[in-house]
């Protein structure tokens, strides 16, 4: 290649980089369409709402620990603040609830996708794998 040729092909060149970035986009949304792509994006669905549940729960003990110390001094304690508080971990308890809500769907989303996407001969193996609380234990049902 010299300088020659890149002169004369200088439109083929600038064609290149369009085209590559639609190859790229086209690939990119195939992946996305296929199993394993619905599989990756219903885990990242699925961890982040995890992470959000973490989070809040976390935030409620923080509200549940600070509303605890503010009783054991409540006689020093504005009323105000007391109220505030519980309004606070009222509150915080409603997020849990909707992000504990939230992570079930996300698990069902992600249930559905390995029973619609994948073969039977992969359900197991899958389930075990993204879904341990699934897992089914060989004893008997009984009361």
């Amino acid at each position: 290649m010299d300088i020659g040729t890149l002169k004369s092909d200088w439109a083929a060149w600038l064609a290149l980089l369009p085209g590559l970035i639609v190859v790229f986009f086209v690939t990119r949304a195939l992946f996305q369409r296929s199993a394993r792509g619905q599989l990756s994006q219903a885990l990242k669905a699925q961890r982040q709402s995890r992470q959000s549940l973490l989070d809040a729960q976390e935030k409620v003990a923080k509200t549940t620990a600070r509303l605890e110390k503010l009783l054991s001094r409540s006689d020093k304690v504005k009323p105000r603040i007391l109220e505030e508080t519980r309004g606070a971990l009222d509150d915080c308890r409603a997020l849990e609830k909707i992000l504990d809500d939230k992570c079930q769907v996300t698990t069902n989303h992600l249930r559905r996708v390995i029973f619609e996407e994948f073969p039977p001969s992969q359900h197991e193996e899958l389930r075990g794998k993204y879904l341990p609380q699934d897992v089914e234990d060989g004893r008997p049902f009984s009361f």
